[in-house]
This record gives structure tokens, sequence and C-alpha cells, in this order.
């Protein structure tokens, strides 16, 4: 991503939160240090939606990012389930040579999609209190219990307890819309 990319992304983004919230409401911008993300141009018109800027040092990210705190490892395992799930049954096929084929853009977009809704509501909130950052401006909503511990074990139950589910397309056109045409992946 570069800084162009991350201009048109912060349009988007104020457009999409002023929907929500409107335009007086308090924003926070939470991203690490790359350099796209430093640019002045970046800086300035995030400020000038309104919102207020943290950005996360390098080597800080494990301990300061959500995704990398407590996302990135329940959303690995489920999308790691979902392949293995494909695999079990039969979905590689083999080319003639012998070799396993491919899987699908449209099957990779399933099991993304998949992989994504088996991470609860509450892990990715917990996720951002875990790291410090808050909705409430008082510290009173989030913080009137301790700052909330995700072990390994609580994942990986919210992971099973989430990835029991069929795992056929149910609806999933009207979720999401890619095929292998779209990006001219030949069979």
């Amino acid at each position: 991503m570069d800084s162009e990319l991350m201009n048109r992304y912060i349009d988007y983004l104020s457009d999409e939160i002023n929907k929500r919230t409107g335009a007086r409401a308090p924003k926070l911008m939470v991203y690490d240090s790359f350099r796209g993300h430093l640019k002045k141009s970046v800086k300035e018109k995030f400020r000038d939606y309104g919102f207020d800027l943290g950005v996360i040092l390098g080597g800080l990210t494990s301990l300061c990012q959500p995704l990398d705190v407590a996302i990135n490892k329940p959303f690995k395992a489920n999308l790691r389930k979902e392949w293995h799930l494909w695999m079990a049954a039969g979905g590689a096929g083999q080319t003639n040579k012998g070799n396993l084929r491919r899987a699908k853009f449209s099957d990779v977009c399933a099991w993304v999609k998949h992989s994504w809704d088996g991470i609860s509501d509450e892990i990715i909130i917990d996720s951002f209190k875990t790291c410090g950052i808050s909705n409430a401006l008082d510290e009173v909503e989030d913080f009137d219990n301790e700052i909330i511990d995700i072990s390994d074990d609580d994942l990986e139950d919210g992971i099973n307890d989430n990835l029991e589910h069929d795992v056929s397309n149910d609806n999933l056109e009207d979720d999401i819309s890619c095929d292998d045409s779209d990006i001219g992946i030949n069979e």
C-alpha cells in the first residue's frame, strides 16, 4: 500500500464512519509505522477528516496491534481448517503429471469468508481492549475491570465453537462476489 492508496482509503473510511456515527464523533486511527502511512499527505488528510492519529512504533506491533495480538492466529487456524476440509473432500485433484491442482479463486474467497465469520465480535472487541485501545473517552466503559487477557486456550475454544458450521456455499453469492474469471485464472 502506498500513500496514494492510503489517501483513497482515508476518503472511503471517512465516508463510512460519517454515515454511521456522524462527522463530529471522535475518531482514532491506530496504525503501524509503514512509510506509506507516515507521509505528510496521509497525516494531513487524516487530520482534515478529524482523525486523531496513533502510530505503533516498529517492533511493537506484536504487542500493540489488535490483529497481531488476538485475531491473526485464530483467523489463520480457521483458514487452515477450511483448506484441510477442502483437501479431505478431494477439492484439489491432480494434474496429468500428478501434481495437486491449485484452488479456485472462488474457493479461496469462500475460505476467507468462513474464516473471518469464525472470529467472534467478542474476540475482536477484546483484542482492542487488550491493546489498550478504547472507544470510551472517560475510560469507564471499556476499563471498569482489568484489561482482558485473551489466552490461547480461550481463542482456540472460540475458534472451534464458531467453526462447527456447514462449509457449503450457503448464500455465499449474496455475501461476496468473486470468481476465477475475475482474475483470469485458467482451469
